[in-house]
């Protein structure tokens, strides 16, 4: 496991002053008042449970945050290979006080009982560490196969429960791809696509059968870039299974038809869901 994934990106004391200050959910939209009537529309959805929500943050917060939104990538982590191609930065605590705020409202306490009253899950909690969270960027030829998200934690030991992906792209042509794309339990089709729109998030349960990605290639222009930030939420494991069958990372999926008898793009799979996949392994393939 990668170093900088051990370390705790929710400051403590932070959260405290936050959890003291009343009005955490005046920087959120008007749904968090109607979180009770959208459980049955996010528990009904298909192919499993889901809901999108315009107008998630206060529009003069969401605007805040596409103002503070990192231009230079150069420290980001970088997945470069055929099966996922984005960058990604979870060390919140060195960027903008704005953004750090974000990620910690999604941790305050009246904000974590709005998800638990949305979702029906009643234990689920923030995960600390924000593995595999925080900021997301795609380029240009930017894609993410079609996957499964990881399924128990490799510090805490929680169960992944619910993605937070809010849109932060402001003037998105829909002709760039880029949807957010929920899939059948087999992975067979897509069911759902969600357009990359300002200040949309899209909240979504994890399972065994939650298979979403964005497997079309972005053609964005150059200079262009899909914003995200993704937040998840955890609870206690609740599965029993043998050690070696908990999924500590995403199962990536083939389901372009052209691809699926490509042999080095299934070992390619393989390897990723044990671990991050090197230049060697390119290479070797």
């Amino acid at each position: 496991m990668d170093n900088y994934s051990r370390e705790k990106k929710i400051n403590p004391e932070l959260l405290q002053e936050i959890n003291q200050y009343n009005n955490v959910l005046l920087h959120f939209g008007e749904w968090v008042k109607d979180a009770d009537n959208l459980r049955t529309k996010f528990v009904n959805a298909e192919p499993f449970e889901h809901i999108v929500i315009d107008g998630f943050l206060d529009r003069n917060f969401a605007e805040q945050l596409h103002e503070v939104f990192p231009e230079n990538y150069d420290a980001w982590y970088k997945y470069e290979n055929p099966i996922e191609l984005k960058y990604s930065f979870d060390n919140i605590l060195l960027l903008d006080s704005c953004i750090q705020h974000y990620f910690h409202y999604l941790c305050a306490d009246t904000f974590v009982n709005i998800m638990r009253r949305l979702t029906g899950i009643q234990d689920i909690t923030f995960d600390e560490y924000l593995h595999g969270a925080g900021l997301h960027c795609h380029p240009r030829n930017g894609k993410l196969n079609i996957h499964l998200d990881y399924e128990k934690h490799p510090i805490t030991g929680k169960e992944r429960k619910i993605n937070v992906i809010l849109f932060l792209s402001k003037g998105w042509d829909s002709t760039w791809n880029g949807q957010n794309e929920l899939w059948d339990k087999k992975a067979e089709n897509c069911i759902v696509k969600t357009d990359v729109v300002f200040n949309r998030a899209i909240i979504f349960k994890t399972n065994d059968i939650s298979f979403h990605g964005l497997p079309n290639r972005i053609t964005c222009p150059e200079g262009h870039f899909r914003k995200t930030l993704a937040f998840y939420y955890v609870s206690p494991l609740s599965s029993i299974k043998p050690e070696d069958e908990y999924r500590k990372k995403a199962k990536y999926v083939i389901t372009d038809k052209d691809e699926m008898d490509n042999p080095a793009l299934k070992k390619l799979c393989a390897i990723r869901a044990n671990r991050r996949l090197t230049k060697e392994d390119l290479e070797d393939l």
